[in-house]
């Protein structure tokens, strides 16, 4: 009785299920560390957009121009990502090239002033002009929280 095989029952089916064996995608640790660097980066661009949108935005003082630099920081970040990825850290080269593209945009060249105290004015600047809390600037900026410069204290909110 040809009920009893299973290709006998449904022969497409047998057929389809040979054709996907010979086509399914062999993963190899480069497609899995591809994905990985590919959500990393989606993760830390859905994490780091907004803040970078408004400091560029509070430094260009026009929403296109800080936008075009966003996107162009981004996508600077995005074609060296697996690299920026593998330093020690990512988000500090990245608050970098972001650094980088708003400089340019205002015509400046690189900092003149030490790195030490471009980023102690980045962390006023986050705290002051865009509320940020301690933790947060020290993400945006990527470092450690004890190593951010010590910020005023607010008085009470009005």
């Amino acid at each position: 009785m040809s009920a009893d095989r299973p290709a006998g029952r449904c022969p497409q089916a047998a057929s389809a299920a040979a054709v996907a064996g010979r086509h399914a995608p062999v993963r190899t640790p480069e497609d899995r560390a591809q994905r990985t660097a590919l959500a990393a980066y989606t993760a830390f661009r859905e994490r780091h957009y907004e803040p970078y949108l408004q400091y560029a935005a509070l430094r260009l003082g026009r929403g296109a121009a800080a936008e075009a630099v966003v996107v162009a920081a981004f996508t600077e970040l995005a074609v060296s990502w697996t690299a920026i990825l593998g330093s020690a850290g990512p988000a500090a080269a990245a608050w970098r090239i972001l650094h980088d593209h708003i400089d340019r945009a205002l015509g400046c060249g690189p900092a003149a002033v030490p790195a030490v105290q471009a980023l102690q004015h980045d962390a006023h600047f986050l705290h002051e002009q865009m509320q940020l809390s301690p933790e947060r600037i020290a993400e945006v900026l990527g470092i450690r929280p004890e190593n951010l410069p010590s910020l005023p204290t607010r008085g009470p909110q009005e």
